[in-house]
């Protein structure tokens, strides 16, 4: 009787939580009418949250007739998340509270990844913020299950499960993605109402990557192979072409082409493109092309996005809160 007393309060607390996210300032009377609480089990609830320090008091409305309603929100600082993002040179990293707003942050570059430096990070951090709930790191590298497969820059990681191996250097919660899975994500995220599949493709000096959403759901495959149109056969001559001539070369066939292999193995409703210098003028042609190609149907709405630091941090936190 005992545990399922303890079990009815938490899933109150985590309702009160979520409600709270979702409203900003409420009063307990708006908790106890929009939840279907008893305005006691909700002030006893309140009340230990404050005291936890999980909320703050926001003074008082306007009143009506009779005592004003205090006001109470979620302390933005109570949970706080480190994110981390390994590229091919630099290692950038940012601490953000519960509104995604950036508590501190700071980037170091090297020649060579060290393994060590990115401990020293995760527990300097957790040392200068005692509030840290989850880690994310997302790497330009091939990941399955926490496991780096392929990578032409981070051989020291390869084969290595990251998480793992972080549990010695800290009892946080770590998730461990490759970056298109975060932009994904975080593309997602922001669109989520109106989008409920979604694939992404971003060429850069390391090739062309991808993600992919089905049914509201990050899809990565078996193996984490999911989305890597690099390993495909007709990609070759492309990134021949890219070599020869990287800053002229007419990539409208390139997206054209995978975007014509996704309409028929998955047909999302939306293809977000990341942009590229290459990609300038190109939109409404690759657009035309798709058109010719695919029926009325099949065809996804096709968008240029410049907003790939943006999405990669909101997906970042995502995942990160999502384990908190």
């Amino acid at each position: 009787m005992a545990e399922e007393s303890v079990s009815i309060k938490q899933i109150n607390l985590d309702r009160i939580r979520a409600f709270m996210d979702q409203e900003g300032s409420v009063s307990k009377s708006q908790i106890s009418r929009r939840l279907g609480l008893s305005f006691p089990t909700v002030t006893r609830l309140v009340d230990e949250l404050c005291s936890a320090g999980e909320l703050l008091e926001q003074g008082t409305g306007t009143s009506t007739g009779g005592r004003c309603a205090c006001f109470y929100e979620l302390d933005p600082r109570f949970h706080l998340y480190l994110l981390i993002q390994i590229e091919d040179g630099r290692v950038c990293w940012n601490v953000k509270d519960m509104r995604e707003e950036t508590v501190d942050h700071g980037e170091f570059c090297f020649k060579s990844f060290s393994l060590e430096r990115l401990d020293s990070l995760i527990r300097d951090a957790i040392q200068r913020h005692r509030r840290l709930s989850a880690v994310s790191i997302g790497i330009a590298a091939l990941v399955s299950h926490g496991i780096v497969e392929e990578s032409t820059v981070f051989d020291c990681l390869k084969g290595m499960n990251l998480p793992e191996h972080l549990k010695d250097v800290t009892c946080l919660p770590v998730v461990f993605e490759n970056d298109m899975n975060y932009l994904t994500m975080g593309c997602w995220t922001g669109k989520q109402a109106s989008v409920n599949s979604l694939i992404t493709l971003f060429l850069n000096k390391c090739g062309m990557g991808g993600g992919m959403i089905i049914d509201n759901r990050l899809w990565t495959g078996a193996s984490g192979f999911c989305t890597e149109p690099c390993f495909l056969p007709f990609m070759d001559r492309y990134w021949e072409g890219l070599d020869r001539q990287p800053t002229v070369t007419d990539v409208t066939e390139l997206y054209t082409r995978l975007i014509q292999v996704y309409a028929c193995t998955v047909n999302p409703s939306m293809v977000v493109l990341y942009h590229n210098p290459l990609l300038e003028g190109r939109l409404d042609d690759i657009r035309s092309r798709c058109a010719a190609c695919l029926p009325a149907k099949a065809l996804p709405s096709i968008e240029l996005s410049k907003d790939y630091q943006k999405d990669y941090e909101r997906g970042l936190f995502a995942m990160a809160r999502s384990v908190s």
